[in-house]
């Protein structure tokens, strides 16, 4: 099983990590942490292969209700898997499963890669 949670302060949405100016959008210092913190935690994560077509799962296990949407939290999350090599493109996720649940006494995420 490739399956890791790891834990963090808060669930962020993508849209509070950047910055958009014009065409383009930059990553503020807040994303750049979330990526830090997460990326340090990956490392039991096994890799996934380049051309592998890829099944995701995310659990996003929260405190209380006050979490962005799912499709908006689940972007840097992605971004992330591919920032550290564990997935090659978010374009080989032919499956992505996703779900939030609350009253959980940490904050954490769930992360879950397989092959197709």
């Amino acid at each position: 099983m490739n399956k890791i949670e790891v834990q963090v302060d808060k669930i962020r949405s993508y849209q509070t990590l950047v910055n958009k100016r014009g065409y383009g959008s930059y990553r503020t210092p807040e994303y750049k942490e979330y990526i830090r913190v997460i990326s340090l935690q990956l490392g039991k994560l096994k890799a996934m292969d380049r051309s592998s077509k890829l099944s995701v799962s995310l659990h996003f296990k929260c405190k209380n209700k006050t979490v962005g949407d799912l499709d908006n939290i689940t972007k840097p999350i992605l971004d992330i898997l591919q920032l550290t090599g564990k997935i090659n493109t978010d374009r080989n996720v032919l499956e992505l499963n996703k779900k939030k649940t609350f009253g959980h006494e940490n904050i954490s995420i769930e992360i879950e890669l397989n092959d197709i």
